[in-house]
């Protein structure tokens, strides 16, 4: 019996090595891309780049000024974990544009569009942070 959990716990390890050294290589290969589904829950689309923070920075700023976005205020805070994107969509319409940094390598960007969320204009804005991430 003891052989037996043995047995199955030095297996348990290998699976983890394995599927974990599988997560760094897919994060590696997604360099700019978006890490996993983008999630749109409470009005605010959330996605994960595989990408440091001043480069996802750099990205959103790229987008709001291609999509004719009026920035009206940046934000770091004083660890720069999170920084803040905020204005006026082309419409008129207040949007956020929240970065947090997961990791040194890992950055998540949440796009929320007025008070109550539009899901379709924040992911075309996650579309533009995605592409200029792969610039």
């Amino acid at each position: 019996m003891n052989s037996l959990t043995k047995g199955l716990g030095i297996g348990f390890m290998i699976f983890l090595l394995i599927t974990s050294a599988g997560c760094a290589l897919f994060l590696a290969a997604g360099a700019g891309a978006g890490i996993g589904g983008a999630v749109y829950m409470g009005g605010e689309l959330k996605q994960a780049y595989a990408a440091p923070m001043e480069k996802a920075w750099n990205a959103s700023l790229a987008a709001a000024d291609e999509m004719k976005m009026r920035v009206t205020e940046k934000a770091i805070d004083n660890l720069d974990q999170n920084r803040e994107i905020k204005g006026k969509t082309d419409e008129g319409r207040d949007f956020q544009i929240s970065l947090e940094a997961t990791s040194k390598e890992v950055t998540t960007a949440k796009v929320r569009i007025g008070i109550f969320g539009d899901e379709a204009y924040s992911k075309r804005i996650q579309e533009a942070i995605a592409k200029n991430l792969k610039k």
